[in-house]
């Protein structure tokens, strides 16, 4: 069962909900004279959550609030449970029959 949830608030926000994890690497790469290239990796690699989202206008509101207040977010999908607070939010894209999509990045957040 897939599920959005504002953990501050204990609201859900919706039920349609998608996860993909994102890394970021932070890394330089220099290039010596005879063409050689080195990579140099620098700290750990940051960890987020791109979800794809299919809300109503009062999941909408609730989305917004949460992005707002920097609220922490509870994601269950099949794969497992995720943690993480709104870093961006797309525009809503208006779909028929009073839904949007939208997608959100949750930046990770060590489990409650």
């Amino acid at each position: 069962m897939a599920l959005l949830k504002n953990r501050d608030t204990n609201e859900v926000i919706t039920r349609f909900v998608s996860l993909l994890e994102k890394q970021d690497v932070i890394r330089t790469i220099h290039n010596t004279l005879d063409g050689q290239q080195y990579i140099q990796r620098i700290g750990a690699p940051t960890i987020s959550y791109e979800l794809k989202l299919y809300v109503t206008e009062d999941s909408k509101r609730l989305l917004s609030q949460a992005e707002d207040a920097a609220s922490l977010l509870e994601v269950r999908v099949n794969t497992g449970i995720y943690y993480g607070r709104i870093i961006e939010l797309t525009d809503f894209k208006r779909l028929t029959l009073g839904y949007y999509e939208v997608t959100a990045t949750l930046s990770k957040v060590v489990e409650v």
